[in-house]
């Protein structure tokens, strides 16, 4: 979202999963963030994805308060491996999960 060259924002999904959700500071509080997060939920659910997810560090509670004024549950702490120049690390991390709308998950 935004210009060429110069984005005010990116999501990544990984089939169930959203990846990546990044803001540039400067478009942060202006709804970039929620465009994204609801573009993205659309994505999956119209690809059959029952329940999505995401990993939120832990601490982080600005992102935590975002997920979940959009309807994303903490589902717990998980341990994710983390691909970092060195090799994986495992990280541990705050699950969270929406369900699609009208699913029986």
């Amino acid at each position: 979202m935004g210009d060429v060259g110069s984005p005010l924002g990116f999501y990544i999904l990984k089939r169930d999963e959203l990846n990546q959700l990044y803001v540039c500071e400067t478009a942060r509080g202006t709804g970039v963030a929620a465009k994204l997060l609801s573009d993205a939920e659309a994505r999956m659910f119209n690809d059959d994805v029952e329940k999505a997810w995401l990993a939120c560090a832990i601490g982080n509670d600005r992102a935590a308060r975002f997920y979940e004024r959009y309807g994303w549950c903490r589902a717990g702490s998980v341990v994710i491996d983390v691909a970092t120049p060195v090799g994986v690390m495992p990280l541990e991390v705050w699950r969270y999960e929406k369900s699609k709308p009208g699913a029986d998950t």
